[in-house]
């Protein structure tokens, strides 16, 4: 009879591939359906199943908070347009007429009666900057540095949302793949179970063998329930991630070459002083951080140019009437240079300047904020990337032994050399083995994104370009 359960012993699996789908069986396997809880709905013009590249590029036209921050963008944009103006002139026209009503006047014949005064006026009048000691051009040189930083944190909000976006992705491949290993040990255990009832009816296996078959079973449902919950939860999270309604039919398409240690990265791993090197000059939060002192500095440059005189030329010419009734117009114009001495403002520009200077200083501190956060992201994904090769490798030799574990196992069972409890164990650490490879498999994926993502060079970047 033990050569009879050899013989129907499921062997070692291969790690399961994700599907394109979900598993197609009721949620929860076991248990009371929900029906409609597990329900997905095709999208118009969302393929259901997706590459990476797709799935950022349809999160990149639908995230509101990819939209927000294009919308901060183009502010800064204006802000130079509006600085710019400063150096334009000043042109302004003017029509008026008015009518005022007097006293009483004496008229011809003795009498006195009301008289009126009316007054019209056409005007052109004109304003020009000469000289401001460089306040126009300080404000201009800010908002091109606000504009640079704008730019930079836009392209870091793609480059994030890229990020989450790989994350999800990968996070339900696991689930799905991590659903496809629990039907297989839900298999598995079945198979053994139903074998032990039949060397029960035999006589040959005790009720007590009944229950040591029947646990690991019970326990594989349990394991099964859970990852259909994690696998339609992953793939709402992905579908919330691309800006779709949670339960839209899009699930990731499997990536991962033959060989999982394969790395998908495109260029070598950097060592950790050329890798923060790279970051600095590619990080566009860094670069961002950048330029924003450098729009502190121009605004504390514009605010100390208010304590300097300024120089404007004016010129103006209208026509305007001469006469009670608001006739016979004369023509006349003017031209004029003022000159704006500060004497005191009651200390307005000099608390200005305090505050630009604060200002400036607070840019400084939040630019070696930013540098430092560079180095721990930096230093920490080549940890976590160096640490999740190393673990697959590891999981590949975990696998192998334990295959190894339940073949030697199951000879000593046919044999009977060796019991029951100590065949399920062989085969629960075949299931564990597994499981640990497809974390590690899906873990290596989510490293080399967070690599990337900390060198500032993660796929949209590549794949967006600025508004």
């Amino acid at each position: 009879m033990h050569a009879i359960l050899l013989a129907a012993v499921v062997l070692a699996t291969p790690t399961p591939i994700p599907a394109a789908t979900p598993q197609i069986m009721p949620y929860p396997a076991y248990g009371t359906p929900a029906p409609g809880v597990a329900v997905q709905h095709a999208q118009s013009g969302v393929p259901a199943s997706i590459s990476l590249a797709q799935a950022i590029a349809i999160a990149a036209g639908r995230s509101p908070l990819l939209a927000i921050a294009r919308s901060d963008y183009r502010l800064t944009q204006l802000s130079v347009n509006l600085a710019r103006t400063g150096y334009y002139p000043n042109i302004f026209g003017s029509i008026s007429t008015s009518h005022s009503q007097g006293g009483r006047a004496a008229t011809g014949a003795g009498n006195s009666g009301s008289f009126g005064i009316t007054s019209n006026g056409a005007n052109v009048s004109l304003r020009q900057l000469i000289l401001d000691g460089g306040k126009v051009i300080g404000e201009i040189r800010q908002a091109e540095s606000g504009q640079l930083a704008g730019a930079g944190t836009y392209e870091r909000s793609l480059q994030t949302l890229s990020f989450n976006v790989a994350s999800a992705y990968y996070n339900a491949l696991l689930a799905q793949a991590a659903t496809q290993l629990a039907v297989q040990v839900v298999h598995q255990n079945e198979v053994q179970e139903n074998l032990v009832t039949a060397q029960l009816r035999a006589g040959t296996a005790s009720r007590v063998d009944l229950a040591t078959a029947q646990l690991p079973t019970a326990q594989a449902r349990v394991a099964l329930v859970r990852a259909q919950g994690n696998e339609f939860s992953a793939l709402a999270a992905f579908a919330n991630q691309l800006g779709l309604d949670a339960s839209a039919l899009v699930a990731p398409v499997n990536d991962t070459p033959a060989n999982p240690t394969a790395s998908l990265l495109p260029q070598q791993v950097l060592d950790y002083d050329r890798a923060v090197a790279r970051a600095f000059l590619e990080r566009p939060d860094y670069l961002a951080a950048q330029h924003t002192a450098q729009a502190a500095a121009y605004s504390l440059r514009a605010t100390r140019a208010g304590l300097l005189p300024s120089l404007n030329a004016s010129a103006g010419y209208g026509t305007n009437s001469t006469t009670v009734t608001g006739t016979d117009y004369r023509p006349g114009s003017n031209v004029g240079l003022t000159l704006n001495i500060p004497i005191f403002d009651q200390g307005i520009t000099w608390v200005q300047i305090a505050q630009a200077q604060t200002n400036l200083d607070i840019a400084n501190s939040e630019l070696d904020e930013t540098k430092l956060g560079v180095e721990l992201s930096v230093r920490q994904a080549l940890i976590g990337l160096v640490t999740a090769q190393a673990a697959l490798a590891q999981t590949e030799a975990e696998l192998s032994k334990a295959q190894e574990i339940l073949r030697a196992t199951q000879a000593q069972y046919k044999a009977g050399v060796t019991t029951l409890p100590l065949l399920l164990n062989a085969q629960v650490g075949l299931t564990q083995a597994e499981t640990d490879q497809l974390n590690a498999i899906y873990g290596l994926r989510q490293a080399e994104q967070a690599y990337l993502f900390a060198l500032g060079e993660n796929q949209l970047a590549a794949t967006a370009t600025l508004p």
